[in-house]
């Protein structure tokens, strides 16, 4: 099964297992992470492989393995993150792997390598115990109209994306190039920073949904003149 059939078809597992994953699966987990594209080649980050006992987090349940996602902290990271291990879980499920992603987490008794990368969040994962895929009707989304200036079924990859709390935060603006702007809602109250990160990252993991459809033609830029709009902030142009 190839990747653009897993975005129509993964759920966030919250069942596992316990019985860890084979080695030679974690060293083709590796081996897929080390070619991965990246949405800013920039950006320095790292990661690591641990079990449960290496992870604090809200959840009641525990994965048998976990991605613990680290960054340099600088412009775009968190976009830069949600980007690559989104191919991750689409790869993990691809596999027949559940994957969930934890924000309310953190590393434990785990010290990072590299001192200037900063934890960013999880990403858990292992056999699942139950149903691993849905069907499309099972997915609770916004309609086209809502995420987008023009109704546009060449978005509809980013649509089905997963989001903190289903926020589905991210918002399109066609421009005259053919090219598109990407936005993120803006929160009412920016109280919560953990949620803005976790949002910034959730824009990342929607453009990895419409790189995975486009892959010959996918492209991003920072930079590009944009106009403002009410209620958003910009995150960047790309082409599909």
């Amino acid at each position: 099964m190839n990747l653009e059939e897993i975005i129509y078809k993964r759920r966030s597992v919250r069942k596992y297992d316990d019985n860890p994953l084979a080695q030679e699966t974690l060293d083709e987990i590796r081996e897929f992470i080390g070619d991965i594209p990246v949405l800013n080649p920039d950006i320095n980050w790292s990661y690591e492989i641990v079990g449960p006992e290496n992870v604090k987090t809200l959840m009641r349940w525990k994965a048998p393995h976990y991605l613990v996602i680290f960054s340099e902290p600088v412009q775009n990271y968190f976009q830069n993150i949600g980007f690559i291990f989104q191919q991750v879980d689409l790869f993990l499920q691809s596999k027949g792997i559940g994957t969930c992603w934890i924000g309310a987490g953190s590393p434990k008794n785990y010290e990072n390598p590299n001192p200037e990368h900063e934890f960013v969040i999880l990403l858990a994962f292992g056999n699942p115990s139950g149903e691993l895929y849905r069907n499309k009707d099972q997915f609770k989304r916004k309609d086209l109209s809502e995420i987008s200036d023009k109704t546009d079924e060449r978005l509809i990859p980013a649509q089905f994306a997963p989001s903190a709390a289903n926020s589905q935060t991210w918002y399109f603006k066609h421009n005259d190039d053919g090219s598109y702007d990407v936005y993120r809602n803006r929160r009412r109250l920016n109280l919560n920073n953990r949620m803005i990160n976790w949002n910034k990252i959730d824009i990342g993991i929607a453009l990895a949904h419409l790189y995975i459809s486009n892959t010959d033609t996918f492209a991003s830029t920072l930079d590009k003149p944009h106009k403002e709009l009410k209620g958003k902030v910009f995150e960047m142009s790309f082409v599909i």
